[in-house]
């Protein structure tokens, strides 16, 4: 009887190993599976930050270039306000 105990021993301890077994692979296919989706959302990001930066430099250069355009124009503003007044104070001729 007691060699009876023995003998379901192994097919116990078996049966155990194998539910672990299984229960490591399906965790560990469910890593994987995280990983994946983390490499891939992390894929995203970086494009975005890409973009990002991409835009970033874009807005810089207008309004750089507006700045320029709006210099340009007070100047011209003051240049014709200038010889306007010059116009004015000549006596008529």
């Amino acid at each position: 009887m007691l060699w009876a105990c023995f003998a379901r021993a192994p097919t116990a301890f078996t049966d155990n190993i194998f539910t672990l077994l299984s229960l490591s692979f399906a965790f560990l296919l469910e890593y994987a599976s995280i990983n994946s989706m983390l490499d891939q959302i992390n894929s995203c990001l970086d494009h975005l930050e890409e973009k990002n930066d991409y835009l970033h430099a874009c807005l810089k250069e207008l309004l750089e270039s507006n700045r320029q355009t709006r210099l340009e124009f007070q100047q011209q503003s003051e240049q014709q306000n200038t010889e306007a007044d010059v116009q004015g104070s000549q006596p008529p001729t």
